[in-house]
C-alpha cells in the first residue's frame, strides 16, 4: 500500500499498536520520513528496559509533534534532537465549546436544578469513565473529609459518566450520604450542560491519563481545573492559583483541602475560570497544532532522504 501511494512523508499517531509499527519499519526500508504524534510523558517511571525499547524507537522517527510540555521532555529523555521537536499542542474544537457554554449560560439554575444541585453550593464536576485509573474514590473520599470537618459548607459533586465501578460508587455516596448526582453518559452535543452547571472540574487520575481532554472542555467552557499530579496535561493547562490547583496523587487529604479552598472563594473561581478559557483559546487551538504540523513537515521536504 505504501509503495503504491508513494506518500512524501507519513504522520503515524504512536507505536501502541502493530499496525503503526509496521508502517513504520516499512517506511523506513522504503526512504519515506515518518512523524509521530504520540500521547507518552515523562511522568510515570519506566523500568530500564521499556526506556531502552522506547530510545531505539524513537531513533527511527524523522520529526516529532509535540502534544505538551510532559511530551516533550519524553521525547528529549529518550534520544530526540529538539530541532526535530515541533509544537503542536493537544486541542479539542476550543469556539465550539466556548459559543455552546455561552447559549446555555441563561439556562444554569434550570440545569442546577435539574440535578439536585443547590443553588449557593459549589459544584465540582468529574466527568469521564468510572474506571480505575480516573481515581473516583479519591474525589468521593476527599468530598466525605470536607463534608466531615465542614458541616455548613455548601459543596455538590456531579459525576458525568458510567462505567464499572459505578454501582460501588453510588454505594458510597449512599452510605456517607454526600451531596452527589450521578447524570450518566453525556454525549458530545449535552456535555456542556455539566459544565455550565459547575464551578471547577477536578481530575484525580493516575498515570494511565496521559493527557485529559477533559480539562480543554472544561476550561473551553470557563472552569478552572483541579488535578492530580500524574494527569498529562497539568503542567500545560493548570497554573496554580490561576488556571487550577494541582494535588498529589492520591492524597485524599490534599485534594478535600483544595475543595474547600475553591469553594470558600467563589469569586476566585470565577476568575481562574475565565483565565483557563483565554489560556486554551490563545496555545491549545487547532490553529497552533496546525502551524507546528506545516513546520515538521516543511522541515522533512527541504532535507535530502
Amino acid at each position: 500500500l505504501i509503495q503504491k501511494l508513494k506518500p512524501d512523508i507519513v504522520i503515524l499517531t504512536g507505536w501502541q499498536v502493530l499496525p503503526l509499527l509496521q508502517i513504520l519499519f516499512v517506511c523506513k526500508f522504503l526512504k519515506i520520513p515518518c512523524i509521530v504524534r504520540g500521547e507518552s510523558n515523562s511522568l510515570k517511571p519506566r523500568p530500564l528496559w521499556v526506556r531502552l525499547i522506547h530510545r531505539q524507537l524513537i531513533s527511527h522517527y524523522d520529526a516529532f509533534l509535540v502534544i505538551g510540555k510532559a511530551n516533550h521532555d519524553f521525547y528529549v529523555e529518550n534520544g530526540a534532537s529538539k530541532n526535530r521537536l515541533f509544537n503542536c499542542p493537544y486541542f479539542i474544537d476550543n469556539q465550539r465549546f466556548i459559543l455552546s457554554s455561552a447559549a446555555l449560560s441563561i439556562q444554569r439554575d434550570l440545569l442546577r436544578k435539574k440535578w439536585q444541585i443547590t443553588p449557593s453550593a459549589t459544584c465540582f464536576c468529574y466527568v469521564g469513565k468510572l474506571e480505575p485509573k480516573k481515581r473516583i474514590f479519591d474525589l468521593l473520599e476527599a468530598l466525605r473529609l470536607l463534608k466531615t470537618q465542614s458541616h455548613d459548607l455548601l459543596v455538590h459533586l456531579l459525576v458525568v459518566g458510567t462505567g464499572q465501578l459505578m454501582t460501588e460508587a453510588q454505594s458510597f455516596v449512599s452510605e456517607y450520604n454526600l451531596p452527589v448526582t450521578f447524570a450518566g453518559f453525556l454525549n458530545q452535543s449535552e456535555i456542556s450542560q455539566a459544565y455550565v452547571a459547575a464551578d471547577c472540574l477536578v481530575l484525580a487520575s493516575d498515570y494511565g491519563e496521559t493527557w485529559g481532554l477533559v480539562v480543554n472542555e472544561a476550561m473551553a467552557c470557563g472552569l478552572p481545573a483541579i488535578v492530580s499530579d500524574r494527569v498529562g496535561c497539568g503542567k500545560d493547562l493548570v497554573k496554580t492559583g490561576k488556571t487550577g490547583e494541582i494535588v498529589p496523587f492520591g492524597n485524599t487529604v490534599a485534594l478535600s483541602e483544595s475543595l474547600q479552598k475553591f469553594s470558600l472563594e467563589p469569586s476566585n473561581l470565577q476568575q481562574m475560570g475565565e483565565n483557563a478559557r483565554q489560556l486554551v483559546s490563545d496555545q491549545y487551538a487547532i490553529a497552533n497544532t496546525v502551524t507546528g504540523t506545516i513546520a515538521a513537515i516543511n522541515s522533512l521536504l527541504t532535507k535530502n532522504f
